[in-house]
């Protein structure tokens, strides 16, 4: 049997809509399903949180929500994400020491290169001259998610940063100024909120959106260098289930794992990655997969056994076996079908693994929040997430503090829904624990 949650307290409703605060650093990249940066400020509030003695991680850091205000607010903070490309934003986010003017120079020379290849290689519409993806990755990329014109346009631009020779954090500055171009303007996707292809754009101002990105990146990031006074941060590429070199003596944590879902966060990126090569082919992206927590059927591997750590919870193998007789019940015979009931295994048991490599790089009385939300992803069985992680952490001697309602998600029409429901009504929660 489950163990009773704590009273739930309500989080205003506003609380997932972002305020002017939210927008300053965050914006120079924000992965769509990211929480508002006001709820880390009301977290590290509610745990009574101190700059001069409390260290911030976010042990599934995305492009760096909690880092980049936890920062703001003083404090020391370290993250960690297994996707190399969120690790990178959350990295060039957090990066202050930069100095403002030799980026001016670095962004001088970069915008002179993009002007001559510009003039060299788009003059009448002419598309060759070398700018064009490989084979590889044009198999990875999704198709009709970028039109031609605006393809060889993010090329140059990105061919014009590859080939400066800057430094590693100048560079990446730039990489992500160029990742906002893609994510905000020059792709044909949007969020809606999966991922999804739009009209195609025949053409896009690419060179005059990643000029003015890189001008407002340098502009805030002078600002901050004035007028606030901030500690060093670090941002590891490590898996969360085992967190590999982060450092110990941590105090609070406020993070948002996967969901159990049919999300795959690595297409929701892909544009991106493929441009600012991440990656180029399947085994650059088989690698990447293989590091993430299991949370969806695309990124679930024949020699996986993160399940067989929640074999032992009645709670979590019930929502496994209803979810597979439904499966059996619907006729339903895809290989991602029969491979549902074990993300929700393998999902909590990589959880189970994330919360026990944790407790060893936490100070004792550590304070940590977890955004999750409940899924029925998966043939219309609820997964309960904050509920089952409850118990997930109880298991591994965390004490649970608190679970606070953060919002209510209104699902559109379903297919296969039980009771003839047409509509669900999906709970996203915080999960408070503790280490004793």
């Amino acid at each position: 049997m489950l163990a009773a949650m704590p009273e739930q307290l309500e989080v205003p409703l506003n609380s997932n809509v972002l305020q002017k605060q939210d927008f300053s650093v965050h914006e120079w990249y924000r992965f769509v399903l990211s929480f508002p940066a006001h709820l880390v400020q009301k977290y590290l509030e509610a745990f009574d949180s101190q700059p001069e003695t409390d260290t911030v991680f976010d042990p599934f850091c995305g492009t760096g929500t909690t880092l980049v205000e936890g920062k703001k607010l003083g404090f020391q903070v370290y993250g960690c994400d297994s996707h190399p490309f969120a690790a990178l934003v959350s990295s060039v986010k957090t990066n202050w020491d930069l100095d403002v003017a030799g980026l001016r120079d670095s962004f001088a020379k970069v915008k002179r290169r993009i002007q001559r290849e510009n003039k060299a290689h788009l003059v009448d519409g002419h598309t060759e001259n070398g700018y064009e993806l490989s084979k590889d990755e044009i198999k990875l990329m999704p198709e009709g998610f970028v039109s031609p014109k605006p393809l060889l346009k993010l090329l140059i631009v990105r061919d014009a940063i590859l080939e400066r020779q800057l430094e590693d954090p100048i560079r990446n500055f730039f990489l992500v100024a160029l990742a906002h171009t893609i994510a905000n303007g020059a792709g044909n996707f949007a969020f809606g909120p999966e991922i999804y292809r739009t009209k195609p754009k025949r053409d896009y101002e690419v060179f005059e959106h990643f000029l003015g990105r890189s001008e407002q990146m340098i502009s805030e990031l002078a600002d901050v260098r004035e007028h606030l006074t901030f500690k060093s941060s670090r941002v590891f590429r490590t898996d969360a289930r085992f967190l590999k070199g982060i450092p110990e003596d941590i105090s609070r944590v406020i993070t948002s794992p996967p969901y159990p879902n049919e999300k795959d966060y690595t297409r929701t990126t892909r544009v991106e990655a493929l441009l600012l090569k991440i990656f180029s082919d399947r085994a650059g992206l088989r690698a990447v997969k293989n590091e993430l927590l299991r949370s969806n059927t695309r990124n679930i591997f024949v020699k996986d056994d993160d399940g067989n750590h929640v074999a032992d919870f009645p709670s979590i193998q019930r929502i496994c076996t209803e979810i597979e007789a439904r499966r059996i019940e619907l006729k339903k015979t895809s290989g991602f079908e029969k491979l549902y009931h074990k993300v929700v295994a393998h999902y909590f048991g990589g959880m189970r693994l994330h919360f026990r490599a944790l407790k060893s790089k936490l100070r004792k009385g550590a304070k940590l929040a977890y955004v999750v939300g409940d899924q029925m992803s998966f043939l219309m069985v609820k997964v309960p997430t904050a509920l089952l992680l409850d118990e997930v952490a109880r298991a591994e001697g965390y004490k649970v503090t608190g679970c606070d309602l953060w919002r209510e998600r209104v699902g559109t029409k379903v297919r296969n829904c039980p009771d003839n429901q047409k509509t669900v009504r999906v709970r996203e929660e915080v999960l408070l624990l503790e280490k004793p």
